[in-house]
């Protein structure tokens, strides 16, 4: 199903995602996915050499499909030891021939599972990568988009355009903006694990 079907069959005004770890019980997903747009398995991780650090993730998809949700990709910035890199994203993004590999990487995968598209979470992205970062989401959604997929993006919650600290000055929201599909705003890191639930909001546009 393409992102414009998705837009005409949309019987709700708003967009529902949901993360999921590939361990979610079943019936708990059985129950939530009435109820959503899209569901995002948690998570890919990478190389510095843009291979991708795989998701057993077929619990998820199929159901999804099986419900007419689409299945999302989640991409972040988790290295072979499962912790966020900002190391890890310097090097991958200084290096076109990695991220061309990844790119195409990461269509295959999409391609291969039956997914509708990719939402990016580079967390802790050093502030002199925030223009790369941009550009090579803007280059997977040109390789993406005409394939019928979309590119997402999980971005920290800033509440002004300079604020400080390694979670907010790596992710430009005018930029990504203009070059992702959708775009996520984690306001659930305004929270802790034993606060209040929080709210994650995610904005949509039309191409």
């Amino acid at each position: 199903m393409t992102w414009d079907k998705v837009q005409a069959t949309q019987k709700r005004s708003i967009i529902v995602n949901g993360y999921a770890y590939p361990f979610i019980s079943q019936d708990v997903l059985q129950k939530w996915l009435p109820d959503l747009t899209f569901v995002s398995t948690f998570s890919y991780g990478i190389t510095p050499e843009g291979k991708l650090i795989p998701l057993q993730d077929e619990s998820i998809i199929a159901p999804a499909l099986e419900n007419g949700v689409q299945p999302l990709m989640v991409l972040t910035s988790l290295n072979e030891e499962g912790t966020f890199s900002s190391e890890l994203v310097n090097e991958l993004l200084q290096n076109p021939e990695a991220e061309a590999v990844l790119i195409e990487n990461i269509l295959n995968n999409i391609k291969a599972k039956n997914m509708y598209g990719i939402d990016f979470d580079f967390e802790y992205v050093f502030p002199e990568n925030r223009d790369q970062y941009v550009e090579l989401v803007g280059k997977t959604a040109r390789r993406l988009n005409p394939e019928g997929y979309i590119v997402s993006v999980a971005l920290a919650p800033k509440t002004y355009t300079e604020q400080k600290g390694l979670l907010y000055e790596g992710h430009n929201y005018l930029g990504m903006g203009q070059v992702a599909n959708l775009a996520l705003l984690m306001t659930y890191e305004w929270g802790y694990a034993y606060g209040p639930l929080m709210v994650m909001i995610k904005h949509h546009k039309y191409r």
